[in-house]
């Protein structure tokens, strides 16, 4: 790709950038009535002050901070006067514009094609010395793109590219995500889009200046006032009626317990609803906004041993954000790399079936399918009384199907991996071992306990390998080439094998004619991948609810 579609909005983002930024801050103190204004003010000024109190200044991150408290002490000072010597829309104002600067994103077009450039063949580098090849450019033999299988409905999302604005919504494992599906989208040959990124991860001054320049903007989840909210909120409707295709995650963050998401936050999400009835009103020749989700899979995941601890423990329920996991030391993502290119693993990418805003499925001219298989008018779905406008009640309503519509695509798109069947399958044969005990109990189980022969594993993989065949014929999800196999020992080798590739305690581990688990809670991570999908014998296989918990307390 030498040269960007000039097409892409993004590439031109910075010409206009500072209207962009103006209309979103107009357009939040818009929503705010002036008598609402200072009570909007003390309710952001009491969550900021706890905020600044637990946060924790880097070398990188103290100059923010520093700024953040000098306008929280101005803004508690003026608060404290007579609104005829302090104006409170004034101070709305300046809290909205400082929130809309460090929220919007900037795109450099020369950044950009030198990423592109460098990234592929720095992998590729890392591929060939990884794998004990020649390490000199001129003798590369390995590609990155062999391990990465980036498979799906390609040639649909480029289609829908050409004719609207595109909403990619994938699943959420890693930090690692975000490189992965950045490469991925160039791979594809589209055009780049923008996409949301955690503040934390601009601690790191070289990913910083890479993604300020690339369309990342920021969410910071640790600020839960109502005014943040909303300028995110508008910024996210205001580039979406740009024509700027974007990436968020749903799920507001990387999922803690290893499964597929079952939760989604749908205030960013409902944006793209909002967006197309604007273009709409507008008279937008593109008007419409669709939605692809996309999964993926890794055989092993960097973060891995802190998110299920974290998910473990009473304290993680109550935390916004992991700020000192393995994705925030530049050797254990180099490490993370090495491993995967090294022990020849790869990664599946799926881009699954575009939807509209309302979670129906689209074809390639963009057109609606209703539930009934026949074409639809999203402007009858969004029009009262013969207009076109919002309405809070069912605009909700839809976001709301939408998202459980994601959730659901989301299971049947996800990719099954030998190290997923065999975590899956060891852990419910231990279940069944003891099934009177709950999940905290079975976590803390003696090595003893934990330790199967191998014949006896090897028989119920063999009995799980046959539901799990049935289940991708019934397109409950899809299957590598490894499990289409009929030779049930060479995928639990490989599934053995890629499960303790990375992680310091082993995943599994077989001696001799037994197997047994070093890491509970990292086998229950990566079990999970397999939860909401009735597979358990323990569990009704006509109940598939995912995210759903048994009275023990598993995923079901």
């Amino acid at each position: 790709m030498e040269d960007l579609p000039t097409h892409s909005p993004l590439v031109h983002f910075n010409e206009i950038r500072p209207r962009v930024v103006d209309e979103v801050v107009r357009r939040t103190l818009s929503e705010v009535p002036p008598e609402k204004v200072e009570s909007e003010l003390t309710a952001a000024l009491y969550l900021e002050r706890l905020r600044l109190q637990r946060e924790r200044p880097s070398l990188f991150t103290f100059r923010r901070l520093n700024r953040d408290r000098k306008l929280w002490r101005e803004i508690q000072s003026d608060l404290l006067k007579p609104s005829a010597l302090a104006d409170r829309q004034g101070m709305f104002k300046n809290v909205a514009a400082r929130y809309a600067e460090e929220i919007a994103g900037h795109f450099d077009s020369k950044i950009y094609r030198y990423a592109t450039k460098i990234l592929p063949y720095g992998f590729n580098w890392l591929l060939n010395a990884a794998s004990v090849k020649s390490i000199l450019p001129w003798g590369m033999t390995e590609d990155v793109r062999n391990r990465l299988k980036v498979e799906g409905e390609i040639a649909h999302l480029r289609k829908l590219t050409q004719i609207g604005t595109v909403l990619l919504v994938p699943t959420h494992q890693s930090n690692i995500d975000s490189i992965l599906i950045g490469y991925v989208i160039y791979l594809m040959g589209l055009p780049p889009f923008a996409y949301g990124a955690g503040l934390n991860l601009f601690s790191n001054p070289l990913l910083s200046f890479l993604m300020s320049n690339l369309g990342a903007y920021t969410v910071d989840r640790q600020k839960g006032n109502r005014i943040y909210k909303a300028l995110l909120k508008n910024y996210s409707v205001k580039i979406l009626r740009e024509g700027i295709h974007s990436i968020f995650f749903p799920a507001g963050g990387r999922v803690r317990n290893g499964a597929i998401e079952s939760k989604l936050k749908l205030g960013l999400l409902g944006t793209a609803l909002e967006a197309q009835i604007e273009n709409l009103r507008a008279g937008k020749t593109s008007p419409k906004v669709f939605i692809v989700p996309m999964t993926t899979s890794y055989h092993f995941v960097l973060e891995a041993s802190t998110l299920i601890d974290d998910h473990l423990a009473e304290a993680g329920k109550h935390r916004f954000i992991i700020t000192d996991d393995e994705s925030s030391k530049f050797s254990k993502v180099v490490h993370f790399f090495w491993k995967l290119f090294k022990s020849q693993s790869g990664m599946t990418v799926r881009v699954g079936k575009p939807l509209d805003i309302f979670g129906n499925f689209v074809n390639e001219e963009g057109n609606s399918i209703g539930p009934n298989g026949t074409m639809i008018a999203p402007e009858k779905w969004l029009s009262s009384y013969g207009e076109l406008k919002t309405s809070p009640s069912r605009d909700n309503e839809y976001t709301r199907m939408l998202g459980a519509r994601i959730v659901e695509r989301y299971h049947a798109e996800n990719t099954v991996l030998t190290s997923h069947l065999v975590a899956f399958t060891f852990f419910e044969s231990l279940r069944n071992r003891y099934p009177d005990y709950d999940l905290y109990r079975l976590l803390r189980m003696s090595l003893a306990q934990r330790t199967l022969p191998m014949d006896e594993f090897l028989k119920e993989a063999e009995g799980m390998h046959r539901r799990i065949l049935e289940a991708a014929d019934q397109q409950l999800f899809h299957i590598t080439p490894e499990l289409r196999t009929v030779d049930v020992k060479s995928w639990v080798k490989d599934g053995i094998r890629n499960l303790g590739l990375f992680h310091g305690n082993a995943v599994l581990k077989r001696e001799g004619n037994v197997l047994y688990s070093e890491d509970m809670n990292l086998l229950y991570y990566y079990r999970n991948r397999l939860a909401g999908y009735g597979l358990s014998r323990l569990a009704d296989p006509k109940r598939r609810v995912p995210g759903a918990q048994d009275e023990k307390g598993f995923l079901i």
